[in-house]
């Protein structure tokens, strides 16, 4: 009777965790539909292109026959200066990138071991994969980890090409340690501190998105995010990572924070945590995420998995093959081909012969006469992203999601419109911010995918390229 009961009781329990598992479906693709910026639809358990039932129920992530795949391909002089390059044969050219950076506490860990499942399936909807090892600490302390990330991102944008893939289409992930460095890589495109001084030829060190897989997204171990957790993470730094103490050495932990590092201008985010994770509180991942939400423009889906525990995503289940479906449904959304800014374009921003009005206490004022009476504008469009001309319901909707974006961030706007007098466009809606600064303006720009934005003064309207801040003439 006794073996009876305990298997009776293993068998209700692993029925429990089936359920869990497959519960966690709808708990996925209702946080992607909801997300209160640009709500996704994800795939259909259907539509997967490799995670099949009976792969997901062997749990073993068996890579595609048909991947081809490039070994320890060397990226920088030392011995864990190696990176794989994952593909198919029939990848087409030009196709989206997925860099990939392992977890294990900064101080263990391999390319090969992690994130297997969701990477495939990656593979084999035509997608480039790219896992990088980096120096391991304690032997060699930060800033080795993120100064070796860099450089592998150097390295992808300078050779990818060679591989098939667009060094323009990047989407950087990783889980655990491996999720802390994607994000500060990814939040970190405009400092030079961690660029390798050989790779002064690339330009562009941005990325289209990040993907944080139970990432260690802040790093001060501040009770206010880790509640109760902080003092092991801090320990775990102080002795075997960074190697110097918190005390004396703030700003150090802070620049290494993706969370002190969040801006305007910051690229989309998507961000995956188990609310029973013992290693990472989930606290950190609810205030990075309420924190970008105030600050960046861009979109950030976050999901939060009950009953789920750190790195769940190792091996293959229902619960990762959720994950992975909506990890494409980000990456598919942020790294889609761009068209190219031509001339043609690049004059029909100018005003003349675009009229650009302003709304000024109820009536419509050319924007020089509307800057001479509320100061200095900026003016961005949501309609028609990278002049794609989409119907007046997708515009209406967009034009809806940007002025909510705006009123939750408490941005100051009055109403735009911008009129084509060769009647070649119709008309574009938009908004004239007030109090913001250029840098503002430029990100939301970017978030809303437009290639230009207008800067009005009472004597010039200026129009500036979104991706540079550069006038555009």
């Amino acid at each position: 009777m006794v073996v009876l009961a305990v298997a009776s009781l293993v068998v209700a329990e692993n029925l429990v965790l089936i359920g869990i598992l497959f519960y966690s479906r709808s708990i996925v693709r209702r946080a992607m539909a909801r997300s209160p910026e640009q709500p996704l639809a994800i795939p259909s358990p259907r539509d997967d292109r490799f995670g099949s039932w009976w792969r997901t129920g062997l749990q073993i992530p068996f890579h595609p026959r048909d991947m081809q795949l490039h070994r320890n391909l060397i990226y920088g002089p030392l011995e864990r200066h190696r990176l794989d390059v994952w593909r198919l044969s029939t990848t087409p050219s030009d196709a989206p990138v997925i860099y990939y950076l392992h977890g294990g506490a900064w101080t263990f860990g391999d390319k090969r071991e992690q994130g297997r499942p969701m990477l495939h399936e990656f593979v084999r909807r035509g997608w480039v994969v790219v896992a990088s090892n980096y120096r391991l600490a304690p032997r060699h302390p930060w800033p080795a980890q993120i100064e070796d990330a860099t450089r592998a991102l150097g390295w992808i944008k300078k050779n990818i090409a060679t591989y098939g893939a667009s060094p323009d289409r990047v989407v950087i992930a990783g889980g655990s340690a491996g999720g802390h460095l994607a994000a500060l890589l990814a939040l970190s495109a405009s400092d030079p501190t961690w660029r390798p001084e050989e790779m002064q030829d690339v330009t562009d060190w941005s990325v289209r998105g990040a993907m944080s897989f139970y990432g260690v997204l802040e790093m001060t171990g501040d009770e206010a995010h880790w509640r109760g957790l902080g003092r092991g993470i801090r320990l775990l730094l102080e002795r075997r990572v960074v190697q110097v103490p918190y005390q004396g050495h703030e700003a150090l932990y802070h620049s290494l924070s993706p969370y002190e590092r969040i801006s305007a201008d910051s690229p989309p985010f998507f961000v995956v945590q188990g609310v029973n994770d013992t290693l990472v509180e989930v606290n950190v991942a609810r205030d990075f995420v309420a924190k970008f939400r105030e600050v960046a423009f861009a979109p950030i889906y976050y999901v939060e998995l009950p009953f789920t525990q750190h790195a769940f995503d190792v091996t293959a289940s229902p619960r990762t093959s959720a994950t992975t479906r909506a990890a494409v449904a980000f990456a598919e959304s942020v790294a889609s081909l761009r068209p190219t800014l031509t001339a043609s374009l690049v004059a029909s921003y100018q005003v003349p012969p675009t009229g650009l009005s302003v709304q000024v206490d109820d009536r419509w004022l050319e924007a020089r006469e509307a800057a001479s009476r509320l100061g200095p504008l900026f003016v961005v469009t949501s309609d028609n992203p990278f002049s794609e001309m989409q119907s007046e319901q997708v515009n209406h909707l967009r034009r809806d999601e940007l002025r909510q974006t705006l009123r939750r961030r408490k941005v100051d706007f009055v109403e735009s419109v911008a009129r084509d007098a060769r009647g070649e466009w119709r008309d574009e809606v938009g908004v004239a911010l007030r109090d913001t600064s250029r840098d503002e303006a430029r990100a939301l720009a970017r978030a809303w995918s437009q290639f230009a934005y207008y800067e009005v003064t009472p004597d010039a309207v200026i129009v500036r390229d979104a991706s540079s801040n550069v006038v555009l003439v």
